[in-house]
């Protein structure tokens, strides 16, 4: 029954999405007084608990939703001015065809700045949106471009979480992701189609597809081999977008205008770059200049103000104002306009943020400052799925990934909350640590295009908010697929 009622959270957001397409705000209310209910009646967990537990979710959460406030801010500005549809026709010059440009910006291109360490959903839902893709294609071609390629990128931060969490060699576990990213990608890419209202020619877009798939997993892998798992994703990327400029035989403009537009994209990427890849500067704004609150005894968050893409984006917002402003504009004026945009889907995210916080500290005793697994749903969770499966488990164990994605908005977050039951479930079933801990990764990454978390930072900037449930209903089946199929290439492998 622990385990049915550890999952319960999981059901009800399905049924709610699926059956009552509940808009994304009500469904994170939903979500967290139910989840709040069952951590305190069914795991027995103290209200002031739940209390903190949901403070230290939003605490949490905060560091995203500025990213997504100031990823707001610059994207509107720029679609006023028309910047973001001039410069995204200049790169997809002699690109044709929706489903062509959505490769290009959603898995280039996407690729690329989640690999820099860019959240790529401000810069690429609105570049989707600009090319005539709509508002719910936009929206999730803008997560799934990245997300099988997820567990590689933001500068490496994932592989570096979990080789802490499971105390295996980082190097064997981002070769093993590079490996697994195949499957989970091209699965993925395989259902753009599904998304752009073009089911019946997927067996048409299908070469495009896996040569694309084949070409990025593969430079990826071999940047891990023989360079290093903090760049991978970013070549991958890159990879991307030149084997689709050379089979297009896309003419990218270069202009005076162009470099203009340009402009505050390369401010944002050297800036981030040079965060995340110069180790003396990563030093310094990441680690010297940062700080820590404990909300709870057992975990504390750490705030790195100058390190975090929001004080980048919000730079490269007033360097396109320099650039585009005429003598009507008001910097206070956009904003309060992109709060306006903004307000309700960061209220919804960070509801999301709490109700991670409730699963992963529900059963926290304050008195020995421990968590009592019996009544951890996390731990539930995951033991039961163990428990289910048995020999098969490895097939299972994306899934599980999905869910933590799912349920918290966080792959990282997932990699917490299962990664070291992996090691202990290994030695069990007598299959590779390193294995069962990258099948487990891969299914959170492919989570993502299944989280209302990252979905409601999505939809905003490109006209979805209020869309969001009809999103969901169609990326919760595709992500669950995705994450079995990994499962099963992995068991083959294993």
């Amino acid at each position: 029954m622990s385990f049915f009622w550890a999952l319960s959270p999981v059901i009800l957001i399905f049924v709610l999405v699926v059956f009552f397409k509940i808009d994304l705000f009500n469904l994170a209310v939903a979500s967290f007084l139910y989840t709040a209910a069952v951590a305190i009646l069914v795991f027995h967990t103290e209200p002031k608990v739940v209390a903190l537990a949901s403070l230290d979710g939003v605490l949490t959460t905060l560091p995203l939703l500025l990213v997504v406030y100031s990823g707001i801010l610059i994207s509107q500005f720029l679609l006023e001015k028309g910047s973001l549809q001039r410069l995204t026709k200049s790169f997809s010059q002699g690109v044709e065809g929706e489903f062509n440009k959505s490769l290009l910006i959603g898995a280039g291109f996407g690729n690329f700045f989640e690999g820099a360490g860019v959240i790529a959903e401000p810069v690429v839902a609105p570049m989707l949106y600009s090319v005539g893709v709509s508002s719910t294609g936009s929206a999730i071609l803008s997560i799934l471009g990245y997300a099988g390629l997820m567990h590689l990128a933001l500068a490496g931060v994932i592989v570096t979480v979990l080789a802490n969490v499971t105390s295996l060699s980082s190097y064997q576990l981002a070769l093993s992701l590079a490996l697994l990213s195949f499957p989970a990608t091209l699965f993925l890419y395989l259902t753009i189609p599904l998304f752009l209202g073009e089911l019946s020619a997927t067996l048409r877009y299908a070469p495009i597809i896996c040569l694309l798939s084949l070409v990025i997993s593969l430079f990826a892998y071999l940047t891990v081999r023989f360079v290093g798992f903090s760049i991978s994703a970013m070549m991958g990327g890159i990879a991307g977008i030149a084997f689709l400029f050379v089979v297009y035989k896309a003419r990218p403009t270069l202009s005076r205008e162009m470099v203009k537009d340009t402009a505050p994209f390369l401010f944002l990427f050297i800036s981030l770059f040079s965060v995340n890849m110069i180790g003396p500067v990563h030093d310094l704004l990441a680690h010297k200049l940062s700080f820590q609150v404990a909300v709870l005894p057992i975990h504390s968050i750490t705030f790195r103000p100058l390190a975090n893409a929001y004080l980048y984006l919000f730079g490269a917002f007033l360097l396109s104002y320099r650039i585009f402003s005429s003598q009507e504009d008001r910097i206070l004026g956009y904003l309060g306009t992109a709060f306006g945009k903004a307000a309700k889907p960061l209220l919804s995210m960070a509801i999301f943020g709490a109700v991670g916080s409730v699963i992963a500290f529900s059963g926290f005793n304050p008195e020995s400052h421990s968590l009592v697994l019996s009544n951890n749903m996390a731990h539930c969770l995951a033991q039961g799925l163990i428990r289910s499966t048995g020999g098969y488990y490895p097939i299972f164990a994306p899934l599980l990934g999905w869910m933590g994605t799912f349920l918290t908005g966080y792959g990282v977050a997932s990699i917490m909350l299962f990664g070291k039951l992996q090691l202990a479930t290994a030695n069990m079933l007598g299959v590779s640590k390193v294995l069962l801990a990258s099948l487990l990764t891969v299914g959170a990454s492919v989570g993502s295009i299944s989280s209302p978390f990252k979905i409601a930072i999505a939809s905003p900037l490109c006209d979805a908010v209020g869309k969001e449930n009809e999103i969901l209903r169609l990326s919760i089946p595709v992500g669950i697929g995705a994450s079995l199929l990994v499962g099963v290439a992995g068991y083959l492998l294993g």
